[in-house]
């Protein structure tokens, strides 16, 4: 049997990696598809915003595809040793952000869309075709 002085050892390694683990990921801080003012922004403003997330997207990508890796190969050691378990990062942070920013700018694809409808279609009593 195991004397009472290692089972404590034991018991405080453990609740030592489960907070190691609560230490692991970050919180995500998604952007907002759909924000106050974006129907009265002008073309110009779109097609800066949108290139603006069309770059963060970019330069996330290969972190994200990375960190999946990084995560596989952690899950694969963790089958034969427990200890990798606790150092991984199970947040997803970085996709739902990523996910968000591509939501915001095919929402600001849609904008400008209905911007340039009205402008060459509505305003001058033109019928819309099916295109």
């Amino acid at each position: 049997m195991v004397s009472g002085k290692v089972q404590a050892v034991i018991a405080m390694i453990i609740v030592a990696l489960f907070f190691i683990q609560s230490c692991a990921g970050r919180a995500a801080h998604p952007v907002k598809v759909s924000q106050s003012g974006d129907g009265e922004k002008s073309c110009k403003e779109i097609r800066y915003e949108a290139r603006k997330y069309r770059k963060n997207l970019k330069k996330m990508i290969p972190d994200i595809k990375s960190a999946d890796k990084k995560r596989t190969l952690l899950m694969i050691s963790g089958g034969l040793l427990i200890v990798p378990w606790f150092f991984l990062d199970l947040t997803d942070a970085d996709k739902i952000e990523a996910n968000a920013q591509r939501a915001r700018h095919n929402y600001l694809l849609d904008v400008a869309k209905k911007h340039l409808k009205s402008f060459y279609f509505h305003d001058k009593g033109y019928k819309l075709r099916n295109r």
